[in-house]
């Protein structure tokens, strides 16, 4: 079910001219599948459960997120909870973006969720049905603000994201160094200032795998060095690189390598 209005600014204000806005109300299955997409923009808000957007790949957006699609820019997007998916959106039309807002398009915004955000859309469908004097500027400007706040926002999680990043080098450089050292995930949080969960999702996103896994794979190509150098034992350099027993380091490389640490070393 679609709860939808249309404008009737008939001339731009400040460039820009509302089209139309609705409240959507989602079922299993429905998609959304424009190949060239509109001649307009298109605002779309997540209210509530999430929506999967196939961009450059798919992407499951969660409630409280944003698109924004560009005049001609395919959209194709699809509901595939059980449940009823809420979601908003605004058509309208420029040029291009205000100055001061430089908002990727066919990009996923994630937010957290707030109920202002529905009111500020509920308001704008409200002013666009009743139409009273002078509702234009003020739909419009409601829309700016929605656009101004994602942006605010995104550039937040940037940075946020961007401090994270500088303080899981710290980890890495350690392992880089001291991967001998059997550290817990504890311990590498607390060196980097962060909260055990927080630390792994960073590294894990930086990284693609686990603390202990990149500690792992650092072990190994240092382990390959040295049955290539031939002046330690498997066993030694097992013990060297801080695996807790002959079996484990044997079982480690040959999981990475597809070959066991003696016959590797022959085969040097």
């Amino acid at each position: 079910m679609i709860f939808n209005s249309y404008a009737q600014q008939k001339e731009s204000l400040a460039g820009m001219q509302l089209v139309s806005c609705g409240h959507i109300f989602a079922k299993e299955g429905r998609e959304i599948r424009r190949e060239k997409g509109r001649e307009d923009w298109l605002f779309f808000y997540v209210a509530k459960d999430e929506e999967t957007f196939y961009l450059d790949r798919a992407v499951v957006a969660p409630a409280g997120s944003f698109v924004l699609f560009a005049p001609g820019e395919k959209q194709h997007h699809a509901y595939h909870g059980t449940g009823t998916g809420e979601f908003y959106y605004v058509h309208f039309r420029c040029e291009r973006l205000p100055d001061g807002l430089d908002l990727k398009t066919s990009q996923v915004y994630s937010l957290p969720p707030q109920s202002a955000t529905a009111e500020i859309f509920e308001a704008i469908i409200e002013d666009t049905l009743e139409k009273p004097p002078h509702y234009e500027p003020l739909c419009l400007a409601r829309l700016l603000t929605l656009l101004a706040t994602v942006q605010k926002e995104a550039a937040h999680t940037e940075a946020r994201a961007a401090i994270g990043h500088r303080r899981i080098a710290r980890a890495i450089q350690h392992i880089g160094r001291y991967c001998e050292k059997n550290l817990t995930l504890e311990d590498y949080a607390a060196m980097c200032c962060m909260s055990k969960y927080h630390f792994l999702r960073t590294f894990k996103q930086v990284t693609g795998v686990t603390p202990l896994e990149y500690r792992t794979r650092i072990r190994i190509e240092n382990a390959k060095e040295m049955l290539e150098g031939g002046e330690l034992s498997v066993m030694e350099i097992g013990e060297k690189l801080g695996f807790s027993s002959p079996a484990y380091f044997s079982d480690s490389f040959k999981k990475a390598t597809g070959i066991s640490p003696k016959n590797y070393a022959k085969c040097k």
